[in-house]
């Protein structure tokens, strides 16, 4: 089995990847929120008129904007990963369906 390759060794794993992807996707947001109210913080760059670091405050609007981009690219491409994903099991549970349909029964 290749690196890229995923192995799904029965129906019942396929059926919850969609919901295992959506905790993923869940935890890429509580990371990005995360960063953008305690990481991208002002208030230690802006403690008084005199700070030295002061000059440094506005850029964190910019990380805060990097991490809310993060955010919307990451779901948005992890949906589309989740759609891809949901529709191939269809396509191999179809599959395997008609393939047993088409099997004789054995006693």
């Amino acid at each position: 089995m290749a690196a890229r390759d995923i192995d799904i060794p029965s129906w019942t794993d396929l059926e919850r990847l969609d919901e295992d992807m959506a905790l993923l996707a869940g935890q890429l947001r509580s990371i990005t929120r995360y960063a953008r109210r305690w990481v991208c913080q002002r208030d230690g760059f802006e403690p008084s008129p005199v700070c030295l670091l002061r000059p440094l405050a506005p850029l964190l609007d910019l990380v805060a904007d990097g991490f809310l981009e993060l955010e919307r690219l990451g779901l948005g491409d992890w949906a589309d990963l989740r759609e891809g994903v949901a529709g191939a099991g269809g396509d191999l549970l179809a599959a395997d369906l008609r393939t047993r349909g088409r099997m004789p029964v054995v006693a």
